[in-house]
């Protein structure tokens, strides 16, 4: 089994033959950043082990360390903010506040994705005596080990070092040492955090797209605290119009439902329910470990059995950023040319269509991915017919099928995975 497929074993928990409830009459008006969401391999939290149970009531509080050893962990900050850990790596809560939120990395490497930033609010990291302030949507590494380093792979960011001060673009690094040097990072570097990331977000793009779309077809919406009628869902938003995080008891997870429409960097899409019914989507096959069925994500018998598609599951997407469909994105220079080739498979193809197979507005392609900077990846009108293919990955959905070139198919999952 190859990169992209054991990556997508790892991470499919229960995604398939989940009946999704509608969305609850209730949310709390406060919310409280530091949710640890999803747990691969093993993690410690104040010196416990985080076990298999539901993760609904692990929070980070103010001061608690966060420790991986073999194992990822994703860690939510505010609404649309998401804190992703590497192996062997520390982090610790400085500051859960909605309006003022700070993290330390302390060991390793952490990445922190931001879909939807607010202005009023600040969001920073220490690291090894530098403190860097974001400043946008975007995709942002910290490396504490060795030669200690902020990245900002897509988005701006503000550090400071001592009395030095760097202010930081896409695709741009900061070293932090006494003379702050910047740098153009190396894209060609493989990173499996990276490739994670991918996965993460397309996983929680999709479990949004399931929410949102069961909500804007329910009669009862999502509005005030009260009821409780819908056991499935309960709420943490942030005090209007129902937006923020949802936690889901069928997929044991939290999930983000906007108040708009958003963009991973990554290219996956987050809609809320007003908008998610001209989402642009499509359907990436899940791959189960086993063969045998079922969707738990389990330790690998022995012998290791082959890997089975087993269905698909649908994502939105950004139209005019098309992700890296299909493909192991170990690296932004891999994700840029696996994007491309996406984005002009797509646009051969007629462009993207809604679940109901109509044509969604906007463009495919343009910039890699988000992450280059420059020109780059077809671009045309979505007008709707037919399909495309060329790889390994297949999926199917209104108006036609459709695969990308690219290595085997990315999957998303969700819960806790052995």
């Amino acid at each position: 089994m190859n990169k992209a497929s054991l990556l997508s074993a790892k991470v499919v928990g229960g995604l398939l033959g989940v009946a999704l409830c509608a969305l609850p009459q209730a949310y709390t008006i406060s919310a409280k950043p530091g949710a640890v969401n999803y747990v691969e391999g093993n993690a410690v939290l104040d010196g416990q082990p985080i076990g298999e149970a539901s993760l609904k009531a692990v929070f980070m509080n103010a001061g608690s360390l966060l420790e991986t050893r073999d194992g990822k962990v994703e860690v939510l900050l505010t609404p649309g903010v998401f804190l992703r850990v590497g192996d062997n790596s520390r982090v610790r809560m400085l500051k859960p506040s909605l309006m003022d939120t700070q993290i330390a990395v302390e060991a390793g490497e952490s990445m922190v994705e931001v879909d939807q930033f607010v202005k009023e609010s600040h969001l920073t990291i220490s690291m090894r005596g530098g403190l860097t302030e974001i400043e946008k949507n975007g995709l942002y590494r910290f490396m504490a080990d060795g030669e200690a380093s902020v990245a900002v792979i897509d988005g701006k960011a503000s550090v400071a070092f001592g009395e030095k001060h760097a202010n930081l673009g896409k695709g741009h690094e900061a070293l932090l040492s006494d003379t702050l040097k910047t740098r153009e990072f190396d894209k060609n570097r493989d990173d499996d955090l990276f490739a994670w990331s991918n996965i993460r977000a397309q996983y929680n793009a999709s479990l949004t797209y399931q929410a949102a779309r069961t909500a804007a077809s329910s009669s009862t919406g999502y509005g005030y605290a009260g009821s409780g009628s819908y056991p499935n869902y309960s709420g943490l938003g942030y005090g209007y119009f129902g937006q923020g995080w949802y936690w889901s008891n069928g997929f044991n997870s939290w999930l983000w439902m906007p108040g708009g429409q958003f963009f991973s960097p990554f290219g996956w899409g987050f809609y809320g329910p007003g908008y998610v019914l001209g989402a642009p989507v499509v359907v990436v096959p899940v791959v189960v470990a086993g063969g045998t069925g079922t969707t738990k994500p389990v330790g690998p018998p022995h012998p290791q059995p082959r890997p089975m598609i087993a269905g698909g599951v649908t994502v939105p997407v950004n139209p005019r950023h098309a992700p890296a469909i299909g493909a192991y994105a170990g690296s932004p220079a891999r994700f840029e040319a696996a994007s491309v080739q996406s984005a002009r498979s797509i646009s051969a193809s007629g462009g993207f269509r809604t679940s109901s197979g109509m044509p969604a507005r906007g463009s495919v392609g343009g910039g890699g991915g988000g992450f280059s900077g420059g020109g780059g990846g077809a671009q045309s009108r979505a007008t709707g017919g037919g399909g495309f293919s060329g790889g390994s990955m297949s999926a199917g959905h209104s108006g036609g099928g459709m695969s990308s070139s690219g290595g085997s198919a990315g999957s998303s999952g969700g819960g806790k995975s052995k």
